[in-house]
């Protein structure tokens, strides 16, 4: 494994997680790196234009070329290219804003948004991670794996970069919901990531017995008051449905409802 390179993704990391630019003594201190290392790294990033200096400081941050290189990955998704359609349908049709999750555990990552004319704009991006337990979107996932993922969620855990944190959490507390989403087949959040902002998701399969994702409808309270989530829930659980058959997880997804209401 080449030390330069892990190094080099370190100070990557540490920039896109960074607020405002930031200076080569404080990046070597945040990272506990050696300062002449951190230099010659942000020097090769300049120079391949990663990285810039902010206007009118000695100060770095990283430029738009990482997220050029992340939107053709993106854009080749095989998920992603599948179930965009099922999004724009379901933002069209229920005029709330459709998002595609992937699980990531004990995370769930947007991938994928369409705006709908009565959705929140600013709920969540593409590319943002947030814990499993903290939204409809991982509690979606959530309630389909099996109770050897679930007991893990008693720790705390940060993601491969060190800046996403997952609070421990008994899965005693929120195991009566759990059971309502195997149920129900999909899960509610009401200002789960903001205030005033509800959602609702249902899991999706695609390789294997462990659910892929989700699909997420969300809005405003007003616009998605929570004695509209039965008709909601409705919905977006056919989403689910047709985007699981859209990947050919229909046999897992079979498997997976029948031994957890099973259980």
């Amino acid at each position: 494994m080449s030390s330069t390179v892990i190094k080099g993704l370190k100070v990557i990391e540490y920039l896109a997680h960074a607020k405002e630019a930031k200076g080569i003594s404080e990046i070597a201190r945040e990272i506990s790196m050696n300062k002449s290392a951190v230099q010659r790294i942000l020097n090769t990033l300049y120079a391949s234009d990663y990285v810039e200096q902010a206007p009118g400081t000695s100060k770095y941050q990283l430029t738009l070329s990482i997220w050029e290189l992340g939107s053709y990955v993106v854009e080749r998704h095989q998920a992603r290219r599948l179930l965009h359609p099922i999004l724009r349908f379901g933002a069209q049709s229920t005029g709330f804003t459709a998002f595609l999750s992937y699980a990531s555990f004990p995370f769930v990552v947007y991938l994928d948004k369409v705006e709908g004319a009565h959705g929140r704009a600013h709920s969540a991006e593409p590319g943002r991670r947030v814990p499993i337990t903290r939204t409809a979107a991982g509690k979606a996932v959530l309630a389909f794996l099996p109770q050897e993922d679930l007991s893990k969620l008693d720790k705390e855990w940060l993601d491969w970069t060190g800046y996403v944190r997952s609070e421990p959490i008994s899965i005693d507390t929120i195991k009566a919901e759990i059971e309502d989403i195997r149920q129900r087949r999909y899960a509610t959040s009401e200002g789960g990531l903001r205030p005033g902002v509800n959602s609702l998701a249902a899991p999706i399969w695609w390789r294997d017995e462990r659910p892929y994702g989700s699909l997420v409808l969300t809005a405003d309270e007003q616009n998605m008051p929570r004695d509209a989530f039965a008709e909601i829930g409705a919905k977006i659980v056919a989403m689910s449905e047709e985007a699981t058959l859209a990947l050919g997880g229909e046999a897992f997804q079979r498997q997976a409802i029948s031994e957890m209401l099973s259980a």
